[in-house]
């Protein structure tokens, strides 16, 4: 997608025949994001976000066949700047505080219950401000959390692809891509199928975005309202495990998830289950846990 085309919908994977599908718009500030429910209509929804340069067709494909398998219905969206949202080429259009408001309108968006406000890496540090601002959730689920606070800026892996974003553009390292063994073969597969169907310039944007931004505070995940489910994974420089494991510390009413990268090989619906699985055993522990 480039220049000024018109925004496309929501790209899919191929998912089961039985999984209902709706696309729709919803209006934020300068301009709309595309968004995809997934499931029956009157199920309890689980709405999530995704991460900087990643889809809610990615979303779709890990998190709505078990989501939708246990009897809620997913509700998921491209942020502004990437895939069929509105675009966003700068770098201030990437703040946290505008993720927050835009996940907060897609959850106002919702017709019935909202079980679980979360997402994936950036998805996850703005659903825990968001429920501290107002939106209402049973629960809130936290996949990868990068840090917490500010980044140091021009420190750490994100400090380090924002420069490199600075100094050569996006395409460069798309192109890496197709040739990088080192990565975990769906990870691979999952920037090079995302990475080339958001704007170039709003990806640009969003990837030096990154370069000390901003994630919930430590105030911030000590006052969580509504529990906390926590996953993250080993041998991920940009979202250690002790971050996550930090997260589910600080909050009061929380729990913790370990997966492996690697375990994304056999399916990616392995991370979808892990929460689906990791939910409904904080649920059942009731308010104590």
């Amino acid at each position: 997608m480039t220049g000024d085309a018109p925004l496309e919908p929501v790209a899919l994977p191929d998912l089961p025949p039985e999984i209902e599908v709706r696309r729709r718009r919803v209006a934020v500030e300068d301009g709309s994001l595309g968004v995809v429910e997934l499931g029956a209509p009157q199920a309890p929804a689980w709405v999530l976000a995704h991460g900087v340069g990643s889809s809610a067709r990615f979303m779709a494909d890990a998190f709505a066949p078990p989501v939708v398998g246990a009897g809620w219905r997913l509700v998921t969206y491209d942020l502004r700047g990437h895939g069929s949202s509105t675009r966003a080429r700068r770098v201030e259009q990437h703040h946290l505080d505008v993720h927050v408001a835009d996940l907060s309108a897609v959850v106002a968006s919702v017709c019935g219950p909202v079980t679980v406000v979360g997402g994936v890496s950036l998805g996850a540090h703005a659903a825990v401000r968001a429920v501290g601002t107002g939106v209402e959730a049973e629960l809130v689920l936290a996949c990868l959390p990068a840090w917490i606070g500010t980044a140091p800026p021009g420190r750490g892996p994100h400090a380090a692809m924002a420069a490199r974003i600075t100094a050569e553009g996006v395409g460069p390292m798309i192109e890496e891509l197709r040739t990088d063994v080192a990565l975990a073969p769906w990870l691979r597969s999952t920037l090079l199928a995302d990475y080339p169907r958001h704007d170039p310039a709003s990806l640009d944007a969003a990837l030096r975005s990154l370069d000390g931004a901003e994630a919930p505070s430590y105030e911030e995940l000590r006052g969580l309202r509504f529990p906390l489910v926590v996953l993250g994974w080993p041998d991920d420089p940009g979202h250690p495990l002790a971050v996550a494991r930090r997260w589910a510390e600080l909050a009061p009413r929380s729990s913790q998830l370990t997966l492996t990268i690697r375990t994304l090989d056999v399916a990616v619906t392995r991370l979808g289950a892990a929460a689906v699985k990791a939910t409904g055993a904080h649920r059942r522990a009731g308010p104590g846990s």
